[in-house]
């Protein structure tokens, strides 16, 4: 037999894995099926203008790193996702959109050993998948494919660890470090980094009030935190542009807060009113504590302390953007919605501290109880109608504007035509500041896969039955087919707008095709699209190398693709090769296209992403099992011993 408190935290450990591979594999899933490696939008300012092209001319400087973004300083992001740039020698978007949902896991497990250590054993597994729905479900649709919006995550997960560390550690401590230090990189987030100081101080003032630290003893964090907000205010930037974006009336930033605090219930805002109700309870119950009061020391009472602080802190966030983005009274917007969620969960945390502190037979319990049960059913709904329009409207609208833009952008670079970036269909909002910018050679030298030119192949003289065929078409222009021998693909395969096609499609007999010696870029991974035959054994499509003729890879989709293009990926030799593709003869045949150099990081992060949904769903169901374990050690046990917050 296990004992009982070895079982219980091997149950907690579990539940703790489930929630960060659920929010790892959820996330993946999502930029999976609609993401996209093309860097789009403020991407090509933050990461391109003013930190890959400094970086690649060798005159990167802190300074350059500080520049503000908008109004805000965005460093943390900058520096992940040129540490990611350099590492895997391509810009791509997927590569920041796998490594950024690693930050909404490890807030997640953060709140889940917060919520453990202050509340009831009867609240760990509720607790877990709440923080599994809440952070890996696309609700924030933006935050999941755009690889810029780790700012976001930066910003929640570094200042909730500065307010629950801070005021509740002794100065000079580890702990006090740690939470010095998240405060300090909060400003280095976005321009709202510094409130995470601002609210750590008001509770260290709230600890003082009560008596339960001394004024020698506040001395050093004020101080720190006062710094801290006073170096982000004095650095706080303004955008002339952006003044229409503000607030134009009190009306305006009264509506744009009240309906940030209403959501998810965005139908009602009577049932909004609900979803902010248990939070208001608790800090009411921490601000009632009087001076020298008897309540007992510990986890519980710190953690009422902390929900205090970290509600607040959400309250001045949406007051922060009621006011710079508030023109309209405008309903919250995707990137924003991390946040909202993360004032859920605080609220649905609050709850549970304030049943905790309910004594058994008293007055007000069941109606704590029955707020608790309408608050999970008023959140649970909106929140289940939020995905669905994630998944029904917006992720969908995205991925066709992606895929667009990636055509576009292919047909650009390999014609040259500016004529294809002169509209919407870009990953730019003003055409001609994107040709400023795509005529970089730096950014240029840098794009993904998805856009990047391939590499180009001449057939050596031992080819035999295989033709060629350029589809050329400019962007108003009508096709122009460049064809060399016979026909390279079925007429069911669909055509590759500006991009040599090779094939045996129209070969009378056994065909054979061989490249001249192709010198390795050292990407790391090769790209292929195939059709016909290949993978059934009597079509092939093979590198060999250059010099003793050795079989290096076989290029083998994981289906035979027929009359579709297939992907298929092999590693980039590390010598010169040669390309060389074989068939029977019909009715078999192969069709092929010049291979695009993948960076080793994108490879991983493609693969990644593909097995997001099977990692989701395998956690879900672990963590559904050990949940009912929880709650049945927790009925035996409803009493883990801690202290509570009282009324």
């Amino acid at each position: 037999m296990i004992p009982g408190r070895t079982r219980q935290l091997a149950v907690s450990a579990g539940l703790l894995a489930c929630i960060v591979a659920f929010v790892l594999g959820a996330r993946w899933a999502v930029v999976s099926r609609f993401g996209s490696d093309l860097p789009i939008w403020d991407q090509w300012d933050a990461e391109g203008l003013n930190a890959l092209v400094p970086w690649k001319a060798h005159r990167l400087t802190l300074a350059i790193l500080a520049n503000p973004h908008n109004e805000h300083r965005v460093i943390l992001t900058k520096l992940l996702n040129l540490g990611l740039t350099a590492a895997n020698g391509q810009w791509d978007q997927r590569v920041e959109c796998v490594v950024n949902p690693l930050l909404p896991a490890l807030i997640a497990a953060g709140l889940f050993v917060l919520g453990r250590r202050g509340l009831a054993r009867r609240w760990e597994a509720p607790l877990a998948l709440l923080l599994m729905a809440g952070f890996g479900l696309p609700i924030s649709w933006q935050n999941i494919v755009s690889g810029f919006h780790s700012q976001q995550f930066f910003l929640i997960g570094l200042s909730c660890a500065a307010i629950a560390l801070l005021p509740t550690a002794a100065p000079w401590t580890r702990r006090w470090w740690i939470g010095s230090a998240c405060a300090l990189f909060a400003l280095g987030s976005m321009a709202s980094g510094l409130l995470a100081a601002a609210v750590a101080l008001v509770l260290v003032l709230e600890r003082r009030r009560c008596g339960e630290i001394l004024w020698r003893s506040a001395a050093p964090t004020l101080a720190l935190c006062g710094g801290l907000v006073l170096a982000g205010w004095l650095s706080r930037t303004q955008v002339a542009g952006h003044e229409a974006l503000k607030a134009h009336s009190a009306s305006d930033f009264v509506v744009t807060v009240v309906r940030a605090l209403q959501w998810p219930a965005t139908a009602s805002r009577w049932l909004g009113a609900l979803l902010w109700l248990p939070w208001l309870l608790l800090a009411r119950a921490v601000l009632a504590r009087k001076r020298g009061s008897a309540e007992t020391p510990g986890p519980a009472r710190d953690l009422g302390l902390v929900l205090a602080g970290l509600g607040g802190w959400v309250i001045l966030q949406l007051l922060a953007t009621g006011y710079a983005r508030g023109a309209g009274g405008p309903e919250p917007q995707s990137r924003y919605l991390d946040t909202l969620v993360f004032g859920g969960v605080v609220n649905a945390m609050a709850m549970a501290w304030m049943l905790d502190g309910r004594k058994a037979g008293t007055r007000g319990r069941a109606a704590l109880a029955g707020l608790g049960v309408a608050w999970a059913a008023v959140f649970g709904i909106g929140v289940a109608a939020q995905v669905r329009e994630s998944l029904g409207i917006d992720l969908p609208n995205l991925h066709r504007t992606l895929s667009e833009s990636e055509a576009t952008m292919r047909s650009y670079l390999a014609t040259g035509d500016k004529d294809y970036l002169l509209h919407d269909t870009i990953p730019y909002p003003d055409p001609q500041a994107f040709l400023f910018r795509i005529g970089k050679a730096s950014l240029r030298e840098s794009l993904p896969a998805s856009v990047r030119p391939p590499l180009a192949l001449v057939p050596s003289g031992a080819s035999s039955g295989f033709g060629s065929i350029l589809v050329r078409r400019g962007w108003n222009a009508a096709a122009n087919f460049l064809r060399d021998g016979p026909e390279p693909a079925s007429p069911a395969t669909p055509a590759l707008v500006n991009r040599t096609v090779w094939g045996s499609f129209g070969a009378a007999g056994p065909a054979h095709w061989e490249s001249t010696p192709i010198a390795p870029g050292g990407a790391g991974w090769l790209q292929f699209l195939v059709a016909g035959s290949a993978g059934n054994g009597h079509a092939s499509l093979v590198l060999r190398n250059a010099g003793t003729g050795a079989v290096v890879a076989e290029v083998l989709p994981r289906k035979v693709p027929g009359s579709s293009w297939r992907t298929a990926l092999v590693a980039e030799p590390r010598e010169p090769f040669v390309l060389v593709a074989e068939d029977d003869g019909p009715p078999d045949w192969i069709a092929f296209a010049g291979p695009v150099e993948m960076g080793p990081l994108s490879y991983w992060a493609w693969r990644t992403a593909r097995n997001g949904l099977w990692i989701a769903g395998a956690s879900a169901t672990l963590a559904a099992l050990l949940a009912m374990v929880a709650i049945a050690g927790a009925c035996q046990a409803p009493s883990r011993g801690t202290s509570s917050g009282t009324l």
